[in-house]
């Protein structure tokens, strides 16, 4: 009976503390969270559409990215994408790396994605590879695809193939410590080893500012994207 009550009593202290820490994000960024889910909930059946091939699961996704959603800012993304458009197609990701579209992706980011799949036992068994020819052709064809919704989630359901199947270890951790390593890999570190992510799981980097400032508040990526999970 004993044992009973502590079990109850855990079972209300865990249920009570991740409440709150998805409510007190959901405070924090207000409105840019709410607009975020809201794009996230009018867009799902659709985004299951790209992910469902890759027997990929379209919460686990959509958390990884969520922190990006809340911070997306359609007029910034207009300029950077322009930018992207004219100094990455004729100089590569050393003219112009801004991170575009919804996902926030940057141009280099899909080439490290396009090189391990074009790499990987994948590519094969998908029957598809990407064209990495260092010349503008192939940098627009990036483009285009970064630039579409259908494009940056088959980006992102390709980067968590990928990283299933360099770190077999994840098949063993919860669905939210995935999400919580998955999203750290997604904005830290696509190469990094286990470990290294591991260790940077709690890191803060994350901020909305425009630009980064000494009175800039920073966040831990991955506590957001786990939080938004913990609430679908």
């Amino acid at each position: 009976m004993v044992g009973l009550r502590y079990l109850i009593l855990w079972l209300l202290l865990f249920m009570g503390s991740t409440t709150v820490f998805s409510t007190r994000y959901q405070k924090v960024f207000g409105s840019d969270w709410t607009s975020a889910a809201r794009y996230v909930a009018d867009h799902h059946a659709e985004w299951q559409q790209e992910f469902a091939p890759f027997g990929v699961d379209s919460r686990l996704a959509e958390a990884i990215v969520f922190p990006e959603l809340i911070r997306y800012s359609m007029w910034q993304d207009e300029i950077e994408r322009a930018a992207v458009n004219g100094l990455y197609v004729t100089k590569g990701s050393q003219g112009a790396d801004f991170s575009i579209g919804r996902f926030q992706m940057k141009p280099s980011f899909a080439e490290q994605v396009e090189q391990a799949w074009n790499r990987s036992s994948l590519s094969k068994q998908y029957g598809f590879v990407f064209n990495l020819q260092p010349n503008n052709q192939a940098r627009r064809s990036r483009i285009r695809r970064l630039s579409t919704m259908q494009g940056q989630c088959r980006y992102l359901a390709i980067f968590i193939l990928l990283q299933q199947q360099r770190h077999p270890q994840l098949s063993r951790l919860s669905h939210k410590d995935q999400v919580r390593f998955l999203a750290t890999a997604y904005n830290r570190s696509f190469t990094a080893s286990y470990s290294q992510i591991r260790k940077m799981q709690h890191h803060r980097h994350y901020h909305t500012d425009v630009i980064k400032t000494r009175s800039t508040r920073l966040y831990c990526y991955a506590d957001i994207a786990v939080a938004y999970y913990n609430q679908i």
